[in-house]
């Protein structure tokens, strides 16, 4: 007798379950590994409504806005019928509560932990936690982004917390600095190295799991990105059929950017490869191709048809992914004069780096791959996690705009990173990431 077909949305509700299970069995640390788009931070808000009522839960983020969020996101989940919970949101002193959440209900804002002593969850950035005296203490409490946290901010707080469930996205843009690290590499407990790398290496028993569907990939990109850049495989929540692209208006002439847009939303990819030249990182050329592909974009009448519905394409609908702050802000002041001639909201789209565009969601992405145009390939423009972040953003379709020559470049400059003793080697090899990405775009070129 053969078992029933698990769908997307069991095998994920079974995985929700022994992430719990395990929680519950006294785990004294888990790692849960995200994919882009798979419920992260659902999980995380789901982890704490079941939690408190054992003990309060801290829940460690990154930054003011994820803990902004992270209280929107449990607003939105009372409203939608979740069970209530008290909130607290725990800043520092010259923080000011954004406005749409600034009188909500069942929300205590304070710098103050005393002040939140009858709050059933308290959402704060590390930093802040970082600054409660160590006489507090809590069963358990939840990171999340923990590939995103560095080991050094996790020093001051995990020893106020007996268990730990750390949630992040592998794929993602690992923690940098400025500083000169030298003198970092190589030992095995780097204060650059992640929270999460530092809690396998210092808790050999941690538990490791992997949320197993991403909802936000289309079913034409989760199995590029999941091969390219994760260990552990995932599959998209939808079906081909059930996320589209319809054009409403045909275009008036043919050229490339029309035919990227047709070929993405045909396909969901396109790849549009501009002459083997090099260029400097802020190319005209590249700058002029995105922006008619934006053009394009907006001019077509798109409407989008997923598993909620249909409805009309939005400029706000649409980024661009940039690796450079020079790069985005060329593409911005090209879409505002495009605007003043066109009349048409192109810059309207929001248009940034890999870096802030990390964790954000939008229907369609124009990707500037990181090394168009260039001479070589460093390290930093082979990064897994920048290009993984950049081709990850979208729930119907990426475009991505280059130079050609890439595989020549990629051939021509193997990995020159030198090799630390002491140091495990990368999980996420840039190198041979790109060349899958590259294999895969050639399909889709136009």
């Amino acid at each position: 007798m053969h078992a029933e077909p698990v769908t997307p949305a069991e095998a994920a509700a079974a995985t929700r379950e022994q992430i719990w299970g395990t929680l519950t069995a006294g785990a004294r640390s888990t790692l849960v590994d995200s994919p882009p788009g798979a419920g992260k931070s659902t999980l995380v808000r789901e982890i704490g409504r079941r939690a408190h009522r054992r003990a309060q839960v801290p829940i460690v983020v990154q930054t003011n806005d994820q803990a902004d969020d992270m209280i929107r996101g449990y607003v939105a989940d009372q409203r939608r019928g979740a069970a209530p919970v008290r909130l607290g949101r725990l800043h520092a002193g010259d923080y000011l509560p954004p406005a749409d959440i600034r009188t909500q209900q069942g929300l205590t804002f304070s710098k103050s932990l005393t002040d939140l002593h009858d709050c059933d969850v308290i959402v704060a950035p590390a930093a802040k936690w970082a600054t409660v005296d160590f006489d507090h203490s809590w069963p358990f409490a939840i990171v999340d982004e923990a590939y995103q946290m560095r080991s050094d901010a996790l020093l001051p707080i995990g020893a106020m917390m007996s268990s730990l469930l750390l949630v992040g996205d592998p794929g993602q843009l690992a923690p940098f600095t400025t500083a000169d690290d030298t003198r970092f590499r190589g030992r095995p407990l780097s204060p650059l190295e992640t929270a999460a790398a530092t809690i396998l290496t210092t808790q050999p028993e941690t538990v490791r799991l992997a949320l197993p569907v991403s909802w936000r990939l289309p079913s034409q990109a989760a199995d590029l990105i999941s091969d390219a850049f994760y260990e552990v495989p995932f599959t998209a929540g939808t079906q081909p059929h059930q996320r589209r692209l319809s054009r409403g208006i045909a275009s008036l002439h043919r050229g490339r950017a029309a035919d990227a847009v047709n070929t993405a939303a045909r396909r969901g990819w396109a790849y549009v490869e501009l002459d083997d030249v090099p260029m400097p990182p802020t190319d005209p050329d590249a700058v002029q191709a995105i922006v008619d592909v934006v053009e394009e974009l907006i001019s077509a009448d798109i409407a989008l048809e997923d598993e909620y519905g249909t409805r009309p394409l939005l400029p706000s609908d649409i980024a661009v992914g940039v690796t450079h702050r020079d790069q985005r802000d060329h593409v911005r002041t090209a879409l505002q004069v495009a605007r003043a001639r066109t009349g048409m909201p192109v810059d309207e789209v929001v248009v940034d780096t890999a870096n802030v565009l990390q964790g954000r969601e939008f229907q369609i992405v124009v990707v500037w791959h990181p090394l168009s145009g260039r001479r070589d390939a460093s390290q930093f423009h082979l990064d897994a996690g920048r290009l993984c972040v950049l081709l990850s953003r979208h729930r119907q379709a990426c475009i991505v705009v280059s130079r050609g020559g890439i595989r020549d470049q990629l051939a021509g400059h193997s990995p020159t990173e030198p090799v630390w003793l002491g140091e495990s080697a990368p999980t996420l090899d840039g190198w041979h990431a790109h060349l899958a990405v590259l294999d895969h775009l050639t399909d889709h070129a136009v």
